[in-house]
Order: C-alpha cells, then structure tokens, then sequence
C-alpha cells in the first residue's frame, strides 16, 4: 500500500489529488460524470488513497428543491445552471449576452517537486473561456495557496461582476458541538479586536472592506473553531485563512441546514467590473488552513508562513530582526527642523535605538495638515541644506536614518494640485470630498506614476535614506478613472508596481505598511514589506488588546510596538515606563516618547529596557508566540500573559491592569518546555538592571505548578519580564 508524502500525490484511476502537508491533507476530485472538481476531504493527516471514499460524484438529489449541484463541494462553484449557493465567479459573454458559466475539468497539472498544481477548467460553449487553478503548498506551515487565472481568448470579450479566488468546504463537527467563527474588527486606533460569531445553520456572514483599502473596520481573516473556551490550545480544531488583497475584498461564511460551512473570498464584487478581450485576469491569493491546536496553532502556521514566503524580490532578510526604532512624531509633530532632530537623534543614540525616523512635517510648506502632501521636496525653511546633513548625523550616531512618505495623497494646497487638478480621482460633476484636508490621487495614471517614483527614489537615494515609512490616511471616494468600474483594481496593481520600483531602484529599502494604522496589512503588502504599523493607539493598556489580535496575522519582527508617553489624553492615567516597555517587548521595539521631557533617571529606565529587549529580541522577534492569557479586564486575574519560545529559550510577558482587591495570582502554568530538564529563570519587574528574582526550576515545575509572580499582587498596571533557559 502506498503511503503517502509530504506533497501532491496523483490517483490516476480515481483522477483525484491528495494535497500533504506536515500535519495535514486536502483532497480534490474529478466527477467523471459532470467534469466538476469536487473537494473530498480537508482536516488532519492522511496517509493513503484508501483513507476516503474517492468516489468523486455528486451526492443523490433531495428533491427537485434541492439540486445536488447546490450543496456540492465544489472547489470553483460559478453562477450559472441549478446552482443557488454561494459563487466565485459571475460574467457576461457580449456576443450572446449569456449571464452564466459551465466550466468543466479539461486538465491537470502537477509541477516537477509536487508542491504545485494547476486545473484549468473550461465553459462547455464558450470555450476561449478557461479558468486556471493553482494549489501551492506550504508544507511545514501546514498551509494550502490558491490563486487564479481568468484567461479570455480568441475574440470573445468577457464582461466579469464578480471574481472571487477560491471555495473552501468545512464539514460539520464530528460532535455535538457547536462552531463560531473567530473575526478581527475595528476602527481608527481600536484596530484588530478578536470577535467571536455563532455560526447558525441556514445563515451567512460576510466580512467585507468597500474603502479602496483592507481597512481597520474588518481584517481579511477568518478562523471557524469549535466553541470550547477561547480556543487557543489543543482544545480544539481551526480552520482559518486570510486573503492577500491590498484592496476592496469579501468573504462570506454560507452555512448550510446540516452545519456544513462554505467559505469563499476575494475582491469584492462592490462596483467591481472588468472587460477581458484575448488577455487574462490575475486574481489574488487565498491561503487557509487546519490545525488541531486552536487558535495558537492556527497564529504559528499563518505568521510563520508570512516570514517564511516573504516576496524575495523584494524584501532582502526576511529573518532579520527588526532594529530599535525612534519617532520623534510625538515630540515635534509638524515642527520638524535640522537643529531639533539632530538633537533629537543624538539623544536617541545614547537609548540605544538603532534607526531613526524622520515623520511628517519634512516636506515643502508643511505646517500642518492643511498644506504640502504632494510636494514631496524638503522644506527650505526647515532644512536649509536638504535632508542629506540630518542623514549624514544619523548615519555617523551608528544609526539607520528613515523617512515618513504618503505617496498616493495629495493637499489641495499644493503646487502639485495647483498644476494638475486632475491627477486626483474625481467625477466632472460631483463634490471632491476631502478628509484630513487630502485628495487620493489617481495613481493608475502613468504620469502621476512617474511624478512619485522620481520624487521618492531621487529623494532616497540623495539624502541617504534607509527605510521608509509609507502611510496613507484616507480611504477612496469619486472614484472616477479611465479604468470605470475596474479603478479598485488598478489602484492596488499600482500600488504594488510604485512598492516594487521603490524598493528593485533603491537596493531594496526597507519599508513600513501604514494606513492611519493599521488599515492596510493584508497577507499581500505583509509579504512585500519588512514592517506593519498596527495602531496609531499607543496605549499600553490598548495596544495589549490590539497586538493580541494582531498577532494572528502579523509575525512578531514586522509588528511595530511602540513605547510613548503616558497617555497625554488621559492626565489622570499614570503609566510606568516599565509596563509600557513590556507591551512593546511583543514586537518591534519602537520608542516615541517626547525624550525631551524625560528626566535623567527616566532616560536612564528606558536606556535599561533597551539594553534588555535587545538581550531578549531574537526569541521574542523570531521565536513562536503563545497566549497563556487572552487579554482580559478581569481585576481578579492576569490582564494577559504571552510565551514566547525558540529553541531552548523562552521569554515570558505577564501583564495585570488593576488590583483593587490586592488578590494573589495563581502561579502561571508555561507550555512546550521539556519536563525532565532544568531551566536558569531570570525575572525583571520595575528595575531593568535589578531581577526581581533568580534561580533554578525544572520543566516540570514551570509547566505543571507553575511560575509564581508575586510581583503583579498589588499595584495597578503591574507587569514582569520572564527569561527562562535550559541548562545543558
């Protein structure tokens, strides 16, 4: 009996593929009888052909209600004949005004390693309409990459409505219990908030973004789980995906009377249309997956998937750790000068900081946000010489030197609008709306194409910058295009070609995705760029709720964590230094605290918690994360509690926001460490050169006992770092 290997393996006499991974298998069939390409089975590991019935046929009809066609498994269901489900894929044929498809398997194809297939499927009359499925494999992250090809050819022009990537089928539970689906929401700085949905036989979800950006409304995630407490460990199986779309996108969640649950995904189908003739059309990768870990599992798999498949061309050390960053937006805000952040930069050399970023405010009249977006030339008056004297110091202070952009903006008070009133998007008779006083430029357009890069390169390349910083704070509206309908999809296509010329003309600088936060970290821009700005929310006591969510798609070495002031909104909160280090120990440490209004001994706290983040970064950047706690408002228990491991090291995060009943805590129970070995455990709470304590506890203790933290009985938002480490 064959047994089969990581991989796509091929049965010949049942024209199925079987689709292995480490841990587990996904398997598709032909329907001899119709030409349908049906899913068979998705969940743990299989091991032979002989694990599922491969009798890949359409199951018996229930009644002349109820098509058989409509609850198929179908791995690319289309509108068209007695399907009333959810579809893929709707267009027009202009020569006969036909509205529906009928696409049949004509082909399969698998590449020479086995980790890549392709089906192309084509429409039974119209046959120039072909439709390409690709299936990638990431074996080790237990994942499944769909992509598609629309392909129009000979003369027939193709009219799409819609145009989605893939269809994935869950089975109901073996149980009696009952799923939910896992959801990040949001808004401006309340971005990525875990939401949990009961998924209702006979209803449908969708989660969605219109605004011409992923956005911080809606993330394009999902995860089904059983409905098991909050689902984080091995309590529980999780299917979950996420879509790499830097645009408008959809998913809808169609479960069915017998809890079967249909998910599909892509470009939102919201004024959506294109006009395909002899030419094909790209659609944007889906990756899901399973794990029988929970939601911990599911994090793992997706994250180090996105550091492992970094786009190549394009991101240079996709395992390098992040550098220790210092924004001086919050100390100077508009009022940029040389002689400030030459300053500036010289106290931030002696933190410890390793890049230092120059943010808004550089360029040509911009005194606030009324003025200069789009006049991307350094301001006379602010930096008499340019920007390449700020850089030189920040070069010779040992430091990278960065640069804040917002490219696809532009002020009405600018003499880039001034000239050319029409490079933005608009309607000849309609309102053009501002927000933040800005217009979004219609960068479909090659000229305005033209006028950014040489703007950006030349400006990178004379002033010697490093890294940019590319934000955009503002969604899409009159959207009005030589493109009609299809501008939703051009703007993300030129989007990604401007992120491509920037970094293939400047050796790759590294780059930042922000969108007033977090409004663009989709799975694509995640692949293209070394850094994510997750919220414009700095507060502690936020962003622990913010990064939880965040982690399920961001890895640790891309998710900016800031350290800033103690909340000025709030003068009534006090927040120590050591509890805001803490929560920006969970990625890449970013400082953004006004230096200037720090004390000698508060300068010397934060040059403290530096110096030990960067002891402690390669496990907490690179290492695998787990949530011990979820984030919590409990007063009677740990606000949250992360574990991050990597080797035979661990560090360990635990956080509690209030007390006010002085209760003692629990010892914390750890995970994964080996139970027979001993472990050197080195704790720090509010003094980042004095432990808190010392000693030697087994693996056993930490997992089953647990580790006691004192330390976090009586004050409001107390907090402690963990380094634990194997002996030999």
């Amino acid at each position: 009996m064959l047994i089969l290997k990581p991989g796509i393996s091929y049965h010949k006499g049942k024209h199925a593929w079987f689709l292995s991974t480490k841990n587990t298998s996904y398997a598709i069939g032909v329907d001899v009888n119709t030409g349908l390409v049906l899913n068979l089975y998705w969940g743990s590991r299989l091991v032979t052909f002989t694990d599922i019935d491969l009798d890949n046929k359409l199951a018996p009809e229930r009644s002349s209600q109820d098509p058989a066609i409509t609850s198929a498994c179908e791995e690319f269901p289309v509108f068209g004949g007695l399907r009333y489900g959810p579809d893929l894929l709707r267009v027009q044929f202009e020569s006969n005004k036909t509205r529906e498809l009928d696409l049949v398997y004509t082909d399969g194809e698998l590449n020479d390693d086995k980790t890549e297939l392709v089906i192309t499927l084509e429409d039974k009359v119209h046959t120039a309409c072909r439709i390409k499925l690709k299936y990638a494999l990431d074996i080790e992250n237990d994942l499944i990459i769909r992509s598609a090809t629309i392909h129009a050819g000979g003369n027939e022009t193709l009219v799409l409505t819609k145009a989605h990537t893939a269809a994935w089928h869950i089975p109901p539970p073996a149980s009696s219990c009952q799923r939910e689906l896992v959801t990040l929401a949001g808004a401006w700085a309340a971005e990525t908030q875990v939401q949990t949905h009961s998924l209702e036989p006979g209803t449908s979800q969708v989660l969605q973004s219109t605004r011409g950006i992923p956005s911080a409304q809606a993330y394009p995630y999902f995860a089904v789980k059983d409905q098991v407490s909050d689902g984080e460990h091995n309590d529980c199986e999780v299917y979950f995906g996420s879509l790499g779309w830097s645009g408008n996108w959809a998913i809808e969640l169609h479960t069915d009377i017998r809890g079967n649950v249909a998910i599909t995904g892509g470009m939102n189908d919201r004024d959506f249309e294109h006009r395909l003739n002899n030419t094909r059309f790209e659609l944007p990768e889906f990756v899901a997956g399973f794990t029988a870990e929970g939601l911990s599992g599911a994090r793992k798999c997706l994250t180090n998937h996105i550091r492992d498949r970094k786009d190549r061309l394009l991101v240079k050390h996709p395992h390098d750790v992040a550098p220790v960053l210092y924004n001086g937006w919050e100390a100077y805000d508009f009022r940029v000068t040389f002689e400030n952040q030459k300053e500036m930069a010289q106290k931030a050399a002696n933190l410890g900081a390793e890049l230092f970023v120059l943010d808004d405010g550089w360029f040509h009249k911009r005194n606030s946000d009324n003025a200069g977006l789009g006049d991307w030339f350094a301001d006379s008056a602010k930096f008499p010489n340019g920007l390449k004297p700020l850089a030189d110091h920040v070069h010779h202070l040992g430091m990278l030197f960065g640069l804040w952009f917002e490219p696809e903006m532009v002020n009405p008070d600018s003499d880039l609008y001034r000239h050319h009133p029409d490079w933005v998007y608009h309607y000849p008779d309609r309102t053009r709306h501002l927000e933040r006083n800005q217009l979004v430029l219609d960068i479909t357009k090659e000229e305005v194409q033209d006028y950014l890069l040489e703007r950006i390169i030349s400006t990178v390349k004379s002033a010697g910058v490093d890294y940019i910083k590319w934000d955009m704070n503002r969604p899409i509206s009159e959207a009005g295009s030589q493109f009609g309908k299809a501008v939703w999809t051009e703007h993300v296509n030129a989007f990604n070609h401007l992120i491509s010329k920037v970094k293939e003309a400047t050796g790759l600088i590294r780059i930042e995705t922000c969108c007033s936060g977090g409004g663009r970290a989709d799975l694509s821009i995640l692949k293209k760029t070394e850094s994510c700005w997750p919220s414009d929310n700095t507060r502690p006591d936020a962003r622990i709720i913010i990064q939880y969510g965040a982690s399920f798609i961001m890895p640790a070495n891309a998710m900016s964590c800031w350290v800033t002031d103690s909340p000025s909104d709030d003068p009534f909160t006090n927040i120590p230094i050591s509890y805001r280090f803490h929560v920006s120990f969970m990625g890449a440490l970013g400082i953004g605290s006004n230096l200037n209004g720090l004390s000698d001994n508060e300068l010397e706290e934060y040059r403290g918690w530096i110096s030990l983040y960067k002891e402690l970064r390669d496990v907490l950047q690179m290492g695998q994360l787990d949530w011990l706690v979820v984030p919590t408002s409990k007063p009677s228990a740990y606000t949250a509690v992360t574990q991050t491991t990597k080797d035979n090291t661990a560090v360990v995060l635990a956080f509690r926001q209030n007390s006010p009943f002085w209760l003692p805590l629990r010892p914390i129970r750890l995970r994964g460490l080996t139970a027979c070995a001993l472990y050197d455990v080195c704790i720090w709470s509010r003094d980042p050169k004095q432990p808190a304590f010392t000693g030697i506890m087994s693996g056993s203790a930490l997992m089953n006992k647990g580790l006691d933290l004192p330390y976090l009985t009586s004050k409001a938002y107390s907090s402690v770092v963990a380094h634990l480490v194997q002996k030999a």
